[in-house]
């Protein structure tokens, strides 16, 4: 049985090559801080990138302050926060985090239903058009 920190790891490095097939290069954080991934083009960072993933077709729930954190982040360093997540069988979808502000929401956290959010892969196939 692939432990919980495993699957996120591994979910960490297929969303890493999905960006890598649309020629992007990537840095991975390598712990918990909100920021899994860092996304380059020619050099530029583009994309902070957030990812979430569950073996269950359950919500996801995220710290509406981890999604404060990364918008920060984001802004200062000129790139676009993004949270790329999966469910059970799902391919890798994501939401930049002005359309996670949007989801159904508590005092504390955004709601990530397994039936929002867009294919990874069609958002940068649209970007690279």
């Amino acid at each position: 049985m692939v432990s919980q920190k495993k699957r996120g790891t591994n979910f960490e490095y297929r969303v890493a090559y999905l960006f890598e097939e649309f020629g992007f290069e990537w840095d991975r954080a390598g712990s918990s801080l909100g920021i899994d991934l860092k996304i380059y083009k020619n050099g530029k960072l583009r994309y902070l990138v957030s990812c979430k993933k569950t073996s269950r077709l359950v919500p996801i729930y995220v710290a509406k302050d981890e999604i404060r954190m990364l918008e920060k982040k984001a802004k200062e360093m000129g790139a676009e926060a993004i949270v790329c997540f999966g469910f059970r069988r799902t391919p890798v979808l994501a939401l930049k985090t002005k359309e996670i502000k949007r989801l159904p929401k508590s005092r504390m956290y955004y709601r990530i239903d397994p039936d929002v959010g867009r294919p990874l892969r069609e958002i940068l196939e649209e970007e690279s058009d």
